[in-house]
C-alpha cells in the first residue's frame, strides 16, 4: 500500500444508494463475521456485513446491532436466512427493522416478506441470486439490488461463471447487481466494474486479517490453499457450497451414495434433505460432525490471498489496484 492514503470514492449505483466511499461489501460469513469486522469495514468506507445466526440466542444478536451502531455512523448490512430451517428468521427481522438496519441481504429463501417490511421502515433488500429466475423474481417483489453468486465464490455458490452471469443480470434485470465470485483484489473489482457490477461482493479475502475472530489453522488453510483445493459439495449442510478440502470435510463423506442419488431424484426428498441438512449445520453445536465449526468455507480466488493484514490495507490495497489496473488496461 502506498503511503499515501487514497480519498477519492468509488461511484457506483450501489456506492449512491448508501453514500459510501467504496463500493465494496465485505460478504457476511457464517461464524467468521463479527462486531469487529462489520465496524473496521465500514470505518474504512466499504460495507461492513455479518450473518444473523452468528450470534445467539437472540438477544446477543440485538446487542452486536446495538453495539455497531454505538461504534459507527456509517451504515453496516445483515444476512437473514428466509427459509424453514432457521427457526429464528422472524425475530432476526423484526430486530433489524427496530433498529433501522441500512441493508438486510436475504439468502436460501422468498424475500417477499422481508422486503415488503423493510421497506416500510426505509430498509434497503438485496438478494442472493444463482440465475435470472430467482433474480426476476427478486426484482418482481421490489428488491433494491441482487447479489450475483457465481462459480467460485466461498460458501453456497451458483453454477454459472461471473464473467456471465454478472453481465446476464444486468442486461435482463434493470437494477443494482454486485458481483461475488472470487473477488480478492483491485483486479478482480476492475473486471467486475467492466461487467456492469455495482459492487464486489469479497468474502474469503477478510478471512485472511487480522480482525477476523476465527482460528490461526482457518487462516492458515486460506494462506496455503490452491484453487484447485476447493471442493464445491451439499454434504455439509444440504446446499451446493464451496469449502476447502481437508481430513475433515472428507470425514463428511463427499460422494454421493445410490441411496441418496435415487432419493434425490424426487423434488420434494431432495428439498427434505437439504433443510434437514442446513438445519443440522447451522444450528449445530460444537461436537457435531457436520457444522461449519469444523469444516472451512472459501472461494477459489485463495490461490491469489498472500497473507494476513488488517481490514483497512486490505480495502485500501483492492482500491489502489484498481486504479492501477484501470489505467494500465488497453
Amino acid at each position: 500500500m502506498s503511503a499515501k492514503t487514497d480519498t477519492i470514492a468509488i461511484r457506483t449505483a450501489f456506492s449512491e444508494q448508501f453514500n459510501l466511499k467504496y463500493p465494496i461489501i465485505c460478504a457476511p460469513m457464517f461464524l467468521v463475521s463479527s462486531v469487529k469486522m462489520v465496524v473496521s469495514v465500514c470505518e474504512a468506507g466499504a460495507m461492513g456485513t455479518f450473518p444473523a445466526l452468528n450470534y445467539r440466542p437472540v438477544e446477543r444478536y440485538h446487542e452486536a446491532i446495538k453495539e455497531i451502531k454505538s461504534l459507527t455512523g456509517k451504515p453496516f448490512g445483515i444476512n437473514i436466512i428466509v427459509q424453514k430451517s432457521n427457526k429464528y428468521q422472524q425475530r432476526h427481522l423484526e430486530i433489524a427493522l427496530e433498529e433501522r438496519v441500512p441493508l438486510i441481504i436475504t439468502s436460501l429463501g422468498n424475500p417477499k416478506e422481508v422486503i415488503r417490511l423493510a421497506h416500510q421502515v426505509g430498509t434497503r433488500v438485496y438478494c442472493d441470486v444463482i440465475g435470472l429466475e430467482h433474480a426476476k423474481k427478486a426484482a418482481d417483489l421490489g428488491a433494491d439490488g441482487l447479489i450475483a453468486v457465481g462459480c467460485g465464490a466461498g460458501g453456497h455458490a451458483g453454477e454459472i461463471s461471473p464473467f456471465a452471469l454478472i453481465p446476464y443480470l444486468v442486461r435482463q434485470v434493470k437494477l443494482p447487481v454486485a458481483a461475488s465470485g472470487s473477488i480478492v483484489d483491485g483486479a478482480g473489482m476492475a473486471a467486475a466494474f467492466s461487467l456492469g457490477a455495482a459492487a464486489a461482493y469479497v468474502g474469503t479475502r477478510f478471512i485472511a486479517s487480522a480482525e477476523a475472530e476465527v482460528s490461526e489453522e482457518y487462516k492458515r488453510a486460506i494462506l496455503s490453499s490452491r484453487p484447485e483445493d476447493i471442493v464445491n459439495t451439499a454434504k455439509v449442510d444440504g446446499f451446493p457450497g464451496n469449502f476447502i478440502r481437508t481430513k475433515e470435510l472428507e470425514a463428511v463423506g463427499l460422494e454421493t451414495s445410490l441411496g441418496e442419488e435415487i432419493l434425490s431424484r424426487s423434488k420434494r426428498i431432495r428439498r427434505w434433505i437439504a433443510l434437514s441438512r442446513a438445519a443440522r449445520s447451522l444450528l449445530a453445536d460444537d461436537k457435531s460432525k457436520v457444522s461449519y465449526k469444523t469444516v472451512f468455507s472459501a472461494g477459489q480466488g485463495v490461490g491469489l490471498i498472500e497473507g494476513i493484514l488488517p481490514v483497512a490495507e486490505i480495502i485500501q490495497n483492492m482500491v489502489e489496484e484498481y486504479r492501477s489496473v484501470k489505467a494500465q488496461l488497453p
